[in-house]
């Protein structure tokens, strides 16, 4: 069924292996020359927030060699940014041994400022489909950011290449500065699967999978289906009047999808769920009259807030300025602004990027004719994914409260369809908390939560974390859970529950004592029924310590 996807699965690796040749083979060196420790960098505080200081960084760059000179980014030359942002390398590699094959991928990586991390990479590609991983770099995870609203780049101390080496992809083709033909769309599990089921550890040795806010099966399942309940969750944040509610809860049922998600949102599972989805035509992709309820809610939060945006239900006006000119889906550019940041001529030599138009989410199709075949009828159907957990043990899910353009109720119902580790989908209902250390937030540019921030849950491999302070873009919400969670991924910590303070140090403070209670987003059966805010989960001792539719993915998975 899905054999051509298979096949250009294995040659997007032969795309992966030149790209971390380089990699393995400078990591052989064992280079000496030290990275300063963090007591000796400079970083801002509140009394010099928004000033950039240069930071100290490595004697000698650690993976330059004749390969990858040609790759070499001056740390130094970023335009805006007035600090070194340490070695990297940046680039167009093509795909294919063919030397009339045109088609290339654009990869930035960075090596990590932890040198005991030797050869694991971990590599992060942005979902859309069709958008661009280094617009993420520079707005969630990356070494240096420039968010929303930001007057101007900022040191991350988030940053996840302080974990290990990272590299950011641009992919499918047609994405960002990647160029060439569209072809069959590309997720994470079948890349992640495919190296698996290919043997070959010298390059694809796959240890680990995390997906945010990830999309699954169909659509309808992660929109139109719980987009009530959802609505009803958060009907403070909507404000919508009790005769469009009413409306809406009626509607839900009638279409039944109230049914559906009581029936199949249980712990355990009931069993496997149909493969036709309800309150829709046959076709599982035009709804039935009056059954289109993620654009009903859609067109009646925007009435309310003509800010709304899906990706964060809490945000409001006015449009913040973005560098990346996405400004959550509106695009939006101020008149004078100038062009967005990865479209100046001045970045794209720094990076040897293409000459072509860079934007976040392109609007061409990435798929060939326009078919994604990764996907087929029913919830959970992503057949690779139970694979991956099976194999590696180690696959988190994540995903952001207060996202409307994937409801985390539709990641629920893809967990309970699948079967990993010989059973069907949880057999417990999540409620452990989900803890980020206690940090000291002294820098105005890189504030992040702790305590107890969501709910986290494992079994059989596989671990669902549901963040109560984050929409779709968990990474940029929620900065100190991301960084939490590949700590977990990368097996530097052992769980969600771990009160340990973070590996690498961030400001770490005393920890609390006590039992931290049930997490703070509460999944009963039937689904998501709310959230609670940080402040108010309960912990004890705490030491003085004070507390359109676009859909965008991001996933990444770990190669030692």
């Amino acid at each position: 069924m899905h054999l051509k996807l298979y096949k250009d699965s294995l040659r997007e690796m032969r795309w992966f292996a030149q790209l971390l040749l380089f990699g393995a083979a400078s990591a052989t060196l064992k280079l000496r020359s030290t990275k300063p420790s963090l007591s000796e960098q400079v970083l801002t505080s509140p009394s010099n927030a928004g000033q950039s200081e240069p930071v100290p960084r490595q004697a000698a760059p650690r993976f330059l060699t004749p390969q990858t000179q040609r790759f070499a980014v001056n740390g130094s030359a970023l335009p805006e940014v007035s600090w070194d942002v340490g070695e990297s390398y940046a680039g167009s590699l093509s795909i294919s041994e063919n030397a009339n094959d045109t088609n290339s991928l654009f990869f930035w990586f960075f090596p990590s400022e932890n040198q005991t991390v030797g050869k694991e990479i971990t590599i992060w590609l942005t979902g859309g489909p069709g958008c661009s991983s280094i617009g993420e770099l520079l707005s969630e995870n990356g070494p240096f950011l420039w968010q929303p609203g930001v007057f101007r780049p900022i040191q991350n101390k988030w940053s996840w290449h302080r974990l290990t080496n990272m590299v950011w992809i641009d992919q499918p083709i047609g994405s960002g500065f990647s160029q060439g033909s569209s072809y069959s769309g590309m997720y994470c599990p079948y890349i992640a699967s495919a190296m698996l089921d290919a043997n070959d550890t010298q390059f694809f040795d796959v240890t680990g999978m995390q997906i945010f806010d990830g999309l699954y099966s169909n659509d309808p399942l992660a929109q139109d289906l719980p987009a009530s309940r959802f609505a009803n969750t958060w009907s403070d944040v909507f404000g919508f009047n009790d005769s469009f509610t009413a409306s809406l809860t009626n509607a839900s049922k009638t279409c039944g999808y109230e049914g559906h998600l009581d029936e199949y949102i249980v712990f355990p599972p009931a069993g496997r769920q149909p493969s036709t989805i309800p309150g829709f035509q046959a076709d599982q992709v035009t709804p039935l009259e009056g059954c289109s309820l993620f654009n009903d809610v859609f067109n009646a939060a925007s009435e309310v807030n003509p800010c709304f945006s899906v990706y964060t239900i809490t945000q409001l006006c006015p449009i913040k300025y973005d560098p990346l000119g996405f400004s959550d889906g509106t695009n939006y550019v101020p008149q004078g602004s100038g062009p967005v940041y990865f479209e100046r001529q001045d970045v794209k030599n720094v990076i040897h990027a293409p000459n072509k138009t860079w934007q976040f989410c392109t609007n061409e199709d990435v798929f060939v004719n326009g078919t994604d075949t990764s996907v087929v009828d029913g919830p959970g159907s992503q057949p690779v994914l139970p694979n991956v957990i099976d194999r590696t043990q180690n696959v988190i899910l994540g995903h952001g409260s207060q996202d409307f353009v994937l409801i985390s109720d539709g990641t629920l119902l893809s967990i309970q369809n699948m079967t990993f580790g010989g059973m069907m989908g949880f057999q417990s209902r999540p409620v452990d908390p989900l803890y980020i250390p206690y940090h000291v937030n002294d820098d105005f540019t890189t504030l992040a939560g702790a305590g107890v921030m969501g709910t986290a849950h494992k079994e059989r491999g596989l671990t669902y974390i549901a963040v109560a302070p984050a929409g779709h873009f968990l990474t940029m919400d929620a900065p100190a859970v991301a960084f939490r969670s590949m700590e977990v991924l990368l097996g530097r910590v052992e769980g969600f529950q771990s009160m340990v303070p973070f590996t690498i140090d961030t400001n770490n403070t005393s920890q609390p004592s006590g039992q931290m209670g049930n997490g703070t987003v509460k999944i009963v059966n039937g689904g998501v029924v709310g959230s609670v805010t940080v402040s108010q989960a309960k912990m004890v001792s705490c030491n003085g310590v004070s507390i359109l539719t676009l859909v965008i993915l991001s996933c990444l998975f770990m190669i030692q």
